[in-house]
């Protein structure tokens, strides 16, 4: 059998190998549309969706993983910004992701930043996104979705402060947030806060620590009492080790139940790119604008998991985003502390069969290091910093 996936696989990578220039011909946004409209009639067909999962699904019960009380038939899931209305529910398992975030989804309807807001950078592996949160708002998905059987698939939802002024009033964004959550409480397994976007008028508000503990108390109060889904804050990936310190331990401090690790990499921190690509040096989009996935983020994003999941001790869960290609790149994620993966970059320059290539892959990686499931290499490679006896007796008696 494992053969045969073998060289299913290889056909499919030729296969897409073949396509790809004809897809890169079109306009980065078009032909996100078009391949979206696409999931969309696989998804709704049973026979299409019966199919595709014959190419491109792959299952093994190592893969299986329990993250904060739900179980995931795999680790491997499509990042936030891909499926910003939730539209794709249907297709996803039968590629083989194990969970999907959708979103972001805002308060309000937000038609996002003007003018283009995707581009290519082929040499570096990475799409430059200037979306700015578009999407048909929180009432409207949600009404959509209320009903939806998202059968094996585990659901997040990535939850955003409307795009839609530069001023930015507290308590109005509070509630933003609160109206998307409260919208989706009975919809889908888990909640991701983004206060993380590279892309809106505002800024990143919520990087401020006042900012964010008012967020995090509202939260408590008004979610946690209607809604038992772990939440989990997404972290920007251009902050210095202070700032994300101070993020991660406001969200233990307020019992948060794990992070993202992390948002767009904004091409003035990063040296992980060809800057003749980026589309501000060709004058494409404004100077300041937009913010890089794939592999810029690889190093940066595992690096942000390393240092979260040795300051937490492993008590918050952390699902590891950024340039991941391969199952090595996972696996990388995963042993230094990442219970879950998102992807999406790999998918878009390495064909549909990067999931269970990824999957499949994971399994032998699981298996040379003597490893049973995911849930045993989790931070593996990442030993937890040893605590003296002073320290210990301390913390007891506080």
């Amino acid at each position: 059998m494992n053969y045969l996936i073998a060289f299913r696989n290889f056909f499919l990578k030729l296969s897409f190998r073949a396509i790809r220039p004809l897809i890169f011909m079109m306009e980065p946004e078009q032909a996100h549309r078009t391949l979206k409209k696409a999931g969309v009639f696989l998804g709704n067909n049973k026979f299409l969706k019966s199919l595709t999962g014959l190419f491109f699904n792959y299952d093994h019960e190592s893969l299986n993983i329990e993250v904060d009380g739900i179980n995931y038939r795999n680790p491997i899931g499509l990042s936030a910004g891909f499926d910003k209305d939730g539209e794709l529910t249907k297709i996803y398992p039968s590629l083989g992701f194990g969970l999907a975030e959708l979103g972001s989804f805002t308060g309000e309807v937000c038609p996002g930043n003007p003018g283009k807001r995707l581009f290519r950078m082929k040499k570096s592996k990475s799409i430059v996104v200037w979306y700015g949160l578009n999407n048909e708002g929180s009432e409207k998905i949600s009404q959509r979705l209320a009903d939806e059987d998202f059968g094996d698939l585990r659901v997040g939802i990535n939850a955003a402060n409307s795009n839609l002024t530069p001023e930015f009033i507290l308590q109005d964004s509070i509630s933003d947030y609160l109206k998307t959550m409260k919208l989706f409480k009975d919809i889908g397994d888990y909640y991701d806060v983004n206060i993380s976007c590279p892309n809106t008028q505002d800024g990143e508000p919520f990087v401020d620590k006042d900012n964010l503990d008012a967020l995090l108390i509202a939260i408590n109060k008004e979610i946690r009492p209607i809604s038992d889904k772990p939440i989990y804050v997404k972290l920007a990936a251009d902050m210095t080790l202070e700032e994300i310190n101070i993020i991660v331990d406001a969200c233990m401090e307020h019992g948060m139940d794990g992070v993202v690790c992390t948002n767009l990499a904004k091409p003035e921190f990063n040296s992980e790119h060809r800057p003749e690509e980026y589309p501000t040096n060709k004058g494409l989009l404004p100077k300041g604008k937009g913010a890089m996935s794939g592999l810029p983020l690889q190093r940066i994003s595992t690096n942000v998991i390393r240092h979260v999941y040795r300051r937490t001790r492993g008590q918050l869960t952390i699902i590891g985003v950024g340039g991941i290609f391969t199952a090595r790149d996972a696996y990388e994620k995963i042993t230094s502390g990442a219970s879950l993966c998102h992807m999406i970059t790999a998918m878009i320059f390495d064909g549909p069969q990067a999931m269970n290539e990824i999957n499949r892959g994971l399994v032998k990686l699981l298996k040379a290091d003597g490893f049973d499931s995911i849930s045993q290499a989790v931070g593996s490679k990442n030993p937890l910093p040893k605590i003296d006896s002073s320290q210990d007796l301390e913390s007891k008696a506080a």
